[in-house]
């Protein structure tokens, strides 16, 4: 099955359908955005729709997907261009007692202290920092 075609706007969301609600009634949010006295300059909804090919591709501009109109199965978000927010590998103490590679940013609480969480943190895992584990877990 290829790819469907994307709708895309002015606005942060990209749509499977060209006749979404939530995409339609946002672009009639523009209909008094305009310079003559009563605002309207001949704007009709659609007029700064395009079309992306693919999910991807809209995705790749940064744009979310709907979540009225695409299916979860076509839900991409946008790459995070490099983003960690803190969360990378470091060698240091776990349980305070052996050395391995933990997260910079994570930590748990035990009653023996604060120590760090093992690389990779689930942080990590659900930013793409790391391939998921093969069956789920670790």
């Amino acid at each position: 099955m290829s790819a469907p075609t994307v709708y895309v706007t002015h606005g942060r969301k990209y749509h499977v359908r060209a006749d979404c609600p939530r995409m339609v009634y946002g672009e009639n949010l523009h209909d008094w955005e305009g310079e003559t006295d009563w605002g309207y300059d001949g704007f009709t909804a659609g007029t700064y729709r395009r079309e992306d090919p693919s999910p991807q591709d809209a995705a790749a501009r940064g744009k979310l997907p709907c979540l009225h109109c695409v299916p979860a199965e076509l839900r991409l978000f946008p790459p995070l261009y490099g983003q960690d927010f803190g969360h990378r590998p470091i060698v240091s103490f776990i349980d305070g007692r052996a050395l391995n590679r933990v997260c910079a940013r994570c930590t748990t609480n035990t009653p023996t202290g604060v120590w760090g969480v093992r690389w990779p943190c689930t942080s990590a895992i659900v930013l793409g920092l790391v391939d998921r584990p093969p069956g789920g877990g670790q």
